[in-house]
């Protein structure tokens, strides 16, 4: 029993030692950097604006946790094991001596005193708020998501009830929702009669071929905001000339979160099927000069090329001359007029009836990666880049056929479309003041997404509109002070697979849409800034200054 006893002194000896040696590794000497202090104390004003936010949200969704958690027994579940080795352990301690008994308590009196002495300095106070933070694990990534609100929650005293919600939005966008459906069916309707008459126009040319357009971006997305939005946007998808391929040089955009390509044109051997069939001519083996005669017109994609890549802005004008002509063979059929406005990287057109109503549309040309709705887009292609080759990587196809799988499958009036209506309504109409916004449309709805797929579909019913409202607020305060927010299609392990993104995507690392608030201390205060600008909108929505004008969703054709 003596033996023993010196053993385990000898083992509270050795513990002592090791703990004092922690105690030396893991307490360096405290460095602080000098500041100007009137940057120092905007900082900590806007850090503290943020933690009280993010405290008040995060109160209610521990509460709704707190009530949705079962009681000790059923979280115990068939705990007779956990039972057992509590009496294994009583046992233990009862078979031990007197001595054994003194010298383990010296043994652990010693460890605590230690460990005490060491972790005082961490009971000082802490922020609440970090800016410095780093990646969170995996494991605090799967813990966010499960701790995503479920259910009823307590409702914050100054956040409206969804009573209040619902008045605000059929004072200012129910309007706008019931001429979107309508409005966007027949947009598509016309365009893809313009490229049905371009198709024909160049049926025996060596040009681009035109497949039926894609609706795109808020409008056919069901949410835009606006009364009169400035375009219906819809993506053309072009197709190689005959006897031509496109080959697609893709390569991330410098300095940005973008990725850009390039179209290479090249020719293809058709000798075979000029052999066998005789509806195309090789190109790749005959002269331009035996060509010029032939009644299959003359090869002209290159005038569309520089240097053997597609030009957006060749292209674009090329497209907008032969809607003109298109046009010319409809516009007999319509009721309104039509007129093109010059764009570099868009065809744009506007509709104009005799009653006063107007419709812009945005046709955008597109090249498909291979089997993916990914596209290398001309919009906005132009703007950054010296070069006129360069197009942009687009998901825009994709996100708008999520929002349209997921209305399938969402309550009746589903809420989550109204959610980024009034959030965008509210940040675009009713806070004007500042240039050039950190926060975008796009961090909106990509939050929206993200929640979309860790929240149960029936979670978004139209009695639960405050709820959800507050679920988006509370995940773009945390992406804030975390500086993180990811994209929604590149590196989301946890998209289904029946969704149609290329593998390549989904093992890509993820894409940080804040990445660049981590790097620039001031664009991560004025989005902090502009957060609570919203915060206060959203807790004091502005009433309807007056009726809303008659709803127009029928347009004549």
């Amino acid at each position: 029993m003596r033996l023993r006893a010196v053993g385990v002194g000898a083992m509270a000896v050795v513990s002592l030692l090791f703990m004092v040696v922690l105690a030396i590794v893991h307490h360096p000497l405290m460095v602080s950097d000098k500041e100007d202090p009137a940057t120092v104390q905007r900082a900590q004003q806007q850090e503290q604006r943020l933690a009280l936010e993010m405290t008040r949200l995060q109160l209610e969704f521990e509460q709704r946790n707190q009530q949705e958690r079962p009681g000790p027994r059923q979280s115990l579940g068939p705990n007779q094991s956990q039972g057992e080795e509590g009496a294994t352990a009583l046992r233990m301690v009862a078979e031990q001596g007197p001595d054994d008994m003194a010298w383990d308590r010296w043994h652990y009196g010693a460890l605590a005193i230690i460990l005490l002495i060491i972790c005082m300095p961490s009971l000082e106070p802490e922020s609440s708020y970090d800016s410095s933070s780093e990646d969170i694990s995996s494991e605090e990534e799967d813990d966010d998501a499960k701790a995503a609100p479920r259910g009823s929650c307590t409702r914050h005293p100054d956040f409206p009830d969804r009573e209040a919600l619902e008045h605000f939005y059929q004072q200012h966008l129910q309007g706008v929702s019931k001429d979107l459906a309508s409005t966007c069916e027949f947009v598509a309707g016309l365009v893809n009669n313009l490229l049905e008459a371009c198709r024909v126009l160049t049926y025996e040319t060596f040009l681009p071929q035109l497949e039926n357009c894609i609706g795109v971006a808020s409008t056919f997305e069901g949410w835009c905001p606006h009364r009169d939005p400035k375009a219906y946007r819809v993506l053309v998808p072009l197709l190689p000339p005959k006897g031509h391929s496109f080959r697609l040089e893709v390569e991330n955009a410098e300095g940005t979160l973008e990725k850009h390509g390039h179209i290479l044109v090249e020719l293809e051997c058709m000798c075979k099927r000029e052999r066998l069939l005789g509806d195309v001519l090789c190109l790749l083996h005959h002269s331009e000069e035996d060509l010029s005669d032939n009644k299959q017109g003359p090869f002209r994609v290159h005038l569309l090329c520089t240097s053997s890549h597609l030009d957006v802005g060749k292209t674009i004008l090329w497209f907008h001359s032969l809607v003109g002509k298109a046009w010319a063979l409809l516009a007999h059929n319509y009721s309104f007029q039509l007129t093109a406005q010059p764009s570099a990287s868009s065809c744009k057109l506007r509709l104009a009836y005799e009653s006063g109503k107007a419709v812009s549309i945005e046709i955008i040309l597109g090249v498909q990666r291979g089997d993916s709705l990914v596209f290398l887009a001309s919009h906005g292609a132009e703007t950054g880049h010296p070069s006129s080759t360069v197009w942009l990587e687009t998901f825009a196809v994709q996100e708008m056929l999520f929002f349209q799988i997921v209305s399938k499958y969402t309550p009746q009036d589903s809420c989550h479309l109204k959610c980024l209506q009034i959030l965008i309504h509210l940040k675009e109409c009713r806070l004007p003041t500042l240039e050039n916004r950190i926060l975008t449309t796009y961090h909106f709805k990509t939050v929206l997404m993200h929640l979309l797929l860790l929240l149960p579909l029936s979670k978004w019913g139209p009695e639960q509109l405050a709820q959800r409202l507050q679920d988006i607020l509370l995940y773009l305060c945390r992406g804030l002070e975390e500086k993180r927010l990811y994209h929604f299609l590149i590196g989301n392990s946890t998209l289904s697979s029946q969704f149609p993104v290329l593998k390549a995507f989904l093992n890509a690392k993820p894409l940080n849409l804040f990445q660049h608030l981590a790097l620039e201390p001031a664009a991560h205060a004025q989005a902090t800034s502009e957060f609570l600008e919203m915060m206060e909108q959203v807790r004091h929505p502005p009433a309807a200054s007056s009726p809303p004008p008659p709803s127009s969703s029928h347009l004549p054709h």
